[in-house]
């Protein structure tokens, strides 16, 4: 792959771009600036491209620099790899094999000089000259970018809009501009927290970051953990790809005396939620179509139709077909409510669902779940529900590999 990525990258002729070819003419030496402190690397040109002296470079992104007076080779040294470069001819590695550049290192006076660009990208570095200035300016991938990357997946989890999603998204397709996020729920967080447990930057505009998410609340504590791929799309950090991974979720270890405190307070009002809940699964599972609309929450009806992309994905239309087409039904049972807000309410129970499709059972499962709820129009409604009876893993932990040319 190394190879292929090489080949290419020379292929296209990133080494000479414009910008470095006006600095044949100057006979000044160019300054290196290194993530925006100047450095003391002097740098040369020849045939209008810019080089930088081998040894003080590497060293100064520290790596270690050997060179072998009987091979003439010169080594780059890393804690993971050892790569070598031949100065009259190209690079090569120990992998790969080798491989002719079309403009290869040089030697002057005896010291070894890579071409800028290929300097630049073997230590995962945009560079870019200012002729006026005389200076290049070297930016490692990802220098600068951690408090934006990070703004980004937590809005991911905590504010979704489409216009996260990079351009070129497999499941923006699927999705509207007038999407609607999730209600804010009125559970109170006792830890949130967005961690980035990995970060592997591809190019300046592209990385590769494994996240875990930390919600533990009154009614669930749950860790998950999201692969994502993002791209940089008109100066902004976008997701491209992203992979759900795992899923952690147990209840608190004082649900109970949430359940009690409710009881002994709210009594009436509890037993409301649950006598609304029954009516929504009664009227479900006897598809009755106006009574199941009664005891849906409005304001998921309102988000499914804004995000239906046409009308076969209408609130209406999936609940119409699953009456018509199949036979679901859930029944509950060790019902309770644990969290009761202003508007919103959760209750814990066990649900048994079933699925019968002409006359022959297709499906059976019988789950721990929390039912979320939310009051409208004198009543509650049912909104969702959430299996968390068995924790989930992928054991695919990576998503398809995408390569892009450097852009600077």
């Amino acid at each position: 792959m190394l190879k292929k990525i090489l080949v290419f990258f020379f292929a296209v002729g990133l080494i000479s771009i414009p910008s470095l070819v006006y600095a044949q003419n100057n006979k000044e030496p160019i300054q290196l600036y290194v993530n925006e402190k100047l450095t003391d690397i002097k740098l040369i040109t020849k045939s209008g491209t810019v080089y930088v002296p081998f040894r003080e470079f590497i060293q100064l992104m520290g790596y270690r620099a050997d060179y072998s007076i009987e091979s003439r080779e010169i080594f780059a040294r890393t804690d993971h790899s050892e790569t070598y470069f031949i100065p009259d001819v190209g690079y090569s590695d120990d992998k790969e094999g080798y491989i002719e550049l079309e403009k290869p290192g040089i030697l002057i006076d005896g010291k070894f000089y890579l071409p800028i660009r290929f300097a630049a990208w073997y230590t995962k570095h945009s560079v870019a000259y200012d002729r006026k200035a005389n200076t290049a300016r070297m930016v490692a991938y990802g220098y600068g970018q951690e408090q934006a990357i990070l703004d980004l997946v937590r809005a991911y989890d905590r504010a979704f809009t489409v216009k996260l999603l990079a351009s070129n998204h497999m499941q923006r397709f699927y999705l509207t501009e007038s999407w609607i996020a999730p209600q804010e729920r009125e559970i109170p967080d006792r830890i949130y927290n967005v961690v980035i447990t990995s970060i592997t930057y591809e190019s300046a505009n592209q990385a590769l970051l494994y996240v875990t998410y930390i919600h533990n609340n009154q009614v669930i504590n749950d860790q998950h953990e999201v692969v994502f791929r993002v791209i940089k799309e008109n100066n902004q950090w976008k997701i491209l790809q992203d992979r759900y991974l795992s899923s952690i979720t147990t209840l608190p270890e004082d649900i109970d005396k949430s359940v009690h405190t409710i009881k002994e307070n709210f009594n009436e009002k509890q037993q409301n939620i649950l006598s609304d809940l029954r009516q929504y699964y009664s009227a479900f599972n006897q598809k009755d179509f106006d009574l199941t609309y009664k005891y849906t929450s409005p304001y998921d009806i309102e988000r499914i139709n804004a995000n239906a992309v046409d009308e076969w994905r209408t609130w209406d239309h999936i609940t119409r077909a699953s009456f018509e087409y199949g036979d679901t039904t859930y029944h509950m049972s060790n019902e309770r409510v644990v969290f009761l807000g202003e508007k919103q309410a959760v209750v814990h129970a066990t649900l048994e669902w079933s699925y019968i499709s002409e006359n022959i059972e297709q499906n059976h499962s019988m789950y721990e779940a929390l039912i979320y709820l939310d009051y409208a129009n004198g009543h509650w409604n049912y909104s969702y529900d959430h299996d968390i009876s068995e924790n989930e893993e992928d054991p695919n932990r990576m998503l398809p590999e995408i390569h892009f040319p450097e852009l600077n």
